[in-house]
């Protein structure tokens, strides 16, 4: 029987700007086109799993604007089946993502979105208990009713036997949003930090310290994110290094959200460890050939082909 994967995240509008240079304040730079593409963290990884060939679905919330409508119709070109929730009280989040000298700045409009304002009653599929649950950390940190009905539902979907996967997406670091990640990952099996993440969790949380508090508290299996070094394993029994696909760069952006739907789709599929790090390269890898997150994403039969797998497979290195 197939499995199915809840994907419990944030929804956004992302506008990508191109410049040479940033501005001196007060003065303008200029670019030729915006790019407009749905994103989200949530968003990301819920698009990654379904072009995967993932039985997926996605709880969040939108506004009842142009930005909404505006995702609902990409997803639908995409043919992805999407039916959010939709507010009349919040607008759509929307990211202003600006690129220079290869760096990238946001501008986030989600202070008051939509998706941070979810209630136990704006859910309904966390209640037909999926076989794997994803929460993405933005969620956690930025949510105001949603961090609670979140919360919730992670602990019922733990109770009915459910796997559950988090990324941190650490975007805020005050003691409130680490007090948060805390109460989260008693409840968590596989864990998708990025290296800087658990370095900041490490360093701020007074419950976190080690890799080995975060499976003395239950997690089975942490995947660390290392961009261009490719990423780690690490399990109570032993743990892998993976190199990065060594690919040439045009954008980044979902990289990581792209590596946990992989992550996620190794787990519906049964691979072991090395299979599934080997695959969530190649596909963060692959992404990030194409300019946009979740519309870049590669489909799963150009993953499965991909020659980057062999030469990272090569690399893998068990410890």
């Amino acid at each position: 029987m197939k499995k199915s994967v809840l994907v419990l995240g944030d929804i956004n509008v992302d506008i990508i700007g191109r410049f040479d240079g940033f501005p001196v304040p007060g003065g303008s730079v200029y670019s030729e086109k915006p790019i407009l593409n749905p994103g989200g963290s949530g968003l990301n990884t819920f698009v990654g799993l379904k072009k995967l060939d993932v039985d997926a679905s996605f709880e969040t919330m939108i506004g009842n604007d142009l930005f909404g409508d505006y995702i609902k119709v990409c997803l639908s070109e995409l043919g992805i089946e999407f039916t959010p929730k939709v507010s009349s009280s919040y607008p759509t989040g929307v990211v202003f993502s600006l690129s220079a000298q290869n760096e990238r700045t946001f501008f986030s409009f989600r202070k008051n979105a939509a998706d941070i304002h979810m209630t136990c009653e704006d859910l309904s599929q966390v209640y037909e208990s999926p076989d794997l649950l994803y929460l993405t950390g933005v969620s956690i940190v930025e949510g105001a009713e949603t961090f609670h009905t979140f919360l919730e539902a992670v602990k019922k979907a733990k109770r009915s036997g459910t796997k559950i996967f988090f990324d941190p997406n650490m975007r805020k670091t005050d003691p409130v949003s680490i007090e948060r990640i805390e109460q989260v990952i008693p409840y968590v099996d596989v864990f998708l930090p990025a290296q800087d993440e658990l370095t900041v969790l490490f360093s701020k949380s007074r419950k976190f310290g080690f890799c080995l508090d975060l499976l003395d508290a239950g997690i089975s299996e942490i995947w660390i994110k290392k961009g261009a070094k490719g990423c780690s394993f690490i399990s109570g029994d032993f743990s892998i290094d993976f190199p990065a696909s060594k690919v040439k760069v045009l954008d980044c952006t979902g990289a990581g959200d792209a590596f946990n739907a992989a992550v996620v789709w190794g787990h519906v599929n049964e691979l072991d460890e090395k299979e599934i790090g080997t695959y969530a390269n190649v596909y963060a890898g692959m992404s990030t050939e194409r300019i946009g997150a979740a519309t870049s994403y590669p489909d799963r039969e150009s993953m499965l082909k991909s020659e980057y797998y062999k030469s990272i497979k090569m690399g893998v290195k068990v410890l």
